[in-house]
């Protein structure tokens, strides 16, 4: 077996210098590195908090919806031990070695979390400040980006030896507070070794250890691993690892997104049960009540499949780069509606831009804030005030209230600027 030698960062951390030395040390985004001492303590703390917050969200949902999995002394939890994982959260400012003291006592245990991003937009805002130079220069991975995270003192990361999906770069960050170590192996003589069945999961890790690189991390640390690597993570130390996935995946996702786009917008919920189907095979009718629940607007009904496909990519599309590429869009605050003063103040929320775009027959204006979109009437000064929210700038309310049709009611650019804040997309700042 092998160590792995660390890089020091030559620049200021997620500067773009940084990544262009980045890019160029891992071979264009083909080989895996350690990149040493990128965070520092007080930005690995708050990570660490921000991820315990998120922790707390779902405990209280009581959900696994999200790929929440929990393995205690390398058992995968049930509905059962999930329960007794619930009643537990982390509370608020909890320190996250005496929370794993109460929720586990002194089992060795292993969490891992996918598409955090969704509850923690403080988090996915800081993440996305620190890439966004990558991204400017490598591009929007085709089916954006997301996070998975790994909490415990597990040992062997309990799934073991492993290759993630075809086209899935991953950048791990290491947020502590103990160190951590990857092991991975050439993927020809991995396979030259190992039967199909033993390279799914395989937990005969020792076994191939003499064979593997190991690439040791500590708090602070980042480390990059491309895809078709196979791998598997050791923590004997209670820490966290937060991964931030790229995701470039084989040619037919993209079309199957685009599908679910399709779906997703304008196929109608129904839970009408269907009545049994005594016609003959020829005859299709049934299907006729179900098709009608696909509710296209008129100037789409229009379109040839293809061309449908291509608009739902390309709403997609613009979903993705209004949310700095997250796949997943933040939750839309409840509760939060506010009287916009004229002399209040907001400012967007970097490095978010707000996309925007005209419906096909024109008549509405389509916005995309994080993720999220929202459809308003195409008014040409609409677009005005989104231009000037993006220029980045604190700007005061009646400065905004001027870019709108004067004939317009306060209550108007009011009622914009409440959909763009419910939908993490502005920052919000009352007169003094």
């Amino acid at each position: 077996m092998s160590t792995q030698v660390f890089t020091k960062a030559k620049q200021i951390p997620f500067d773009a210098s940084w990544w262009e030395d980045f890019v160029q040390t891992t071979g264009e985004l083909k080989k895996t590195t350690v990149f040493k001492d990128c965070l520092t303590k007080e930005e690995t703390g708050k990570m660490r908090g921000h991820l315990l917050e998120a922790l707390a969200e779902l405990d209280r949902l009581r959900t696994t919806q999200f790929g929440y999995r929990v393995f205690i002394e390398g058992e995968l939890q049930g509905n059962k031990g999930m329960e007794e994982v619930f009643d537990a959260p982390p509370l608020q400012d909890e320190a996250l070695d005496v929370w794993a003291k109460r929720a586990f006592g002194e089992k060795k245990f292993g969490i891992i979390l996918n598409r955090i991003e969704k509850f923690s937009p403080e988090l996915a805002q800081m993440i996305a400040l620190k890439i966004k130079p990558l991204l400017d220069k490598v591009g929007i991975p085709a089916l954006g980006v997301t996070f998975t995270i790994f909490i415990g003192n597990y040992g062997w990361t309990p799934i073991g030896i492993h290759t993630d999906g075809a086209g899935e770069n991953v950048m791990h960050f290491h947020l502590g507070p103990g160190p951590k170590t990857m092991y991975t192996w050439d993927w020809e003589e991995y396979e030259s070794k190992t039967t199909a069945v033993e390279r799914l999961n395989n937990t005969n890790i020792e076994k191939h250890l003499p064979d593997a690189t190991a690439f040791p991390f500590e708090e602070g640390d980042l480390y990059f691993m491309p895809e078709r690597e196979y791998h598997v993570g050791k923590s004997d130390d209670l820490s966290i690892g937060l991964t931030l996935w790229f995701n470039n995946h084989v040619k037919t996702e993209l079309t199957g997104r685009a599908l679910r786009v399709i779906t997703d917008q304008y196929l109608k919920d129904s839970i009408e049960i269907m009545e049994p189907d005594t016609a003959s095979v020829e005859d299709c009718s049934i299907f006729d009540d179900s098709l009608a629940l696909m509710d296209l607007p008129p100037e789409l009904e229009k379109m040839t499949f293809k061309e449908l496909l291509s608009h739902a990519y390309k709403d997609f599309r613009y979903s993705l780069y209004s949310n700095a590429g997250y796949w997943t869009r933040p939750f839309p605050m409840e509760g939060t509606e506010i009287e916009f003063g004229l002399e209040d103040y907001i400012q967007l929320i970097s490095p978010y831009k707000i996309q925007y775009n005209a419906s096909e027959d024109g008549t509405n204006l389509q916005i995309y804030v994080r993720g999220s979109k929202l459809i308003l009437a195409n008014h040409p000064c609409i677009a005005n005030l989104l231009d000037t929210i993006n220029s980045g700038k604190r700007l005061r309310v009646s400065a905004l209230m001027e870019t709108l049709d004067p004939s317009w009611d306060h209550s108007i650019g009011s009622y914009i600027l409440n959909m763009i804040y419910t939908h993490h997309g502005i920052h919000y700042y009352k007169a003094e």
